[in-house]
């Protein structure tokens, strides 16, 4: 009788909906300690803090591209008429390492001596090529430029009064020519930049040279590079906001359907099986039987 009974209680709790077998502590309304809502509400506010960090932190790397991209030229002094240099930015062809969607700059800087040959040279050209994996043409530019003009007195009073750092190596007679080549810059999507080459028109006296690529921040891109911490703020703090918003609508929503349903399984009465049944009419026999052979026993005592 008693795996009976233990088998009809499994299957009477088997019976009762999922929800309604919740631990009482997950109601509002039920006796829980003051240190387990504590600790509950602690762990809640640290997890929503963390996945709201590492979501603007994802939707950061995604969205903000590198600002700055450098590579020296190494000019190759081939002919008279030719002075260029090739540049590759990716190690890997099919690499991408600029965004579709920004903008860029492109800017040279050539440190040079202020040397008379410079001087002498006047304007010179110089131009320059965007190529892709294939060595396809995805962007060209030229750009004129020339050396800051100096005149035979300044130059020399420069040079009188930078006479003993000169003389002692520590400073020098040099200049950097920046020449901005590209303002306006944008990758294509099926054919990458990888590379670029550059040349000069007249063969220029440099000490090194560096090609820039720089991303012309506009918009959200400008707020969130350059205002980092107060947007990062913002950002995760309204995060933040919507997850406790909509963790309070889940938590009332479950609260509601579980009291629900733990009323309903009360006022319900659960059928007793059939097994139970018989269980309940052998117990009642039981009884009626062995009176009915004490009597039969004593007559035929009598």
């Amino acid at each position: 009788m008693t795996h009976h009974h233990q088998h009809s209680h499994l299957r009477q709790i088997h019976n009762i909906p999922l929800v309604s077998r919740l631990p009482t502590w997950v109601s509002a309304r039920s006796g829980a300690s003051l240190a387990i809502r504590v600790t509950l509400a602690t762990a809640a506010l640290v997890a929503v803090l963390v996945s709201s960090a590492v979501l603007y932190g994802m939707f950061y790397k995604l969205y903000v591209p590198k600002l700055l991209h450098e590579a020296a030229v190494h000019l190759q002094y081939t002919s008279p008429t030719n002075t260029s240099a090739y540049i590759g930015f990716v190690e890997k062809p099919n690499y991408r390492f600029l965004s579709t969607s920004q903008a860029y700059t492109v800017t040279l800087d050539l440190h040079v001596p202020t040397s008379e040959y410079n001087a002498k040279l006047g304007n010179f050209m110089i131009s320059l090529d965007m190529l892709d994996a294939k060595s396809g043409l995805v962007y060209r530019a030229s750009r004129a430029a020339i050396l800051p003009y100096c005149s035979t007195a300044v130059r020399h009073l420069r040079t009188a009064l930078r006479a003993i750092p000169l003389a002692l190596g520590l400073s020098q007679e040099t200049t950097v020519l920046r020449v901005e080549l590209a303002d306006d810059l944008y990758d294509r999507l099926y054919s990458p930049i990888v590379a670029a080459r550059l040349a000069l028109s007249q063969p220029l006296q440099v000490y090194s040279a560096t090609l820039t690529v720089a991303a012309r921040f506009e918009g959200l891109r400008y707020w969130m590079y350059y205002w980092r911490t107060p947007v990062a703020g913002l950002f995760i703090s309204l995060a933040a906001m919507w997850q406790v918003v909509l963790m309070g609508v889940a938590w009332s929503v479950l609260e509601a359907y579980t009291a629900r349903s733990t009323a309903s399984t009360q006022q319900t009465p659960i059928a007793p099986t059939p097994q139970q049944i018989t269980t309940t009419s052998t117990d009642a026999d039981v009884p009626a039987t062995t009176a009915m052979d004490d009597q039969s026993g004593r007559e035929k005592t009598d």
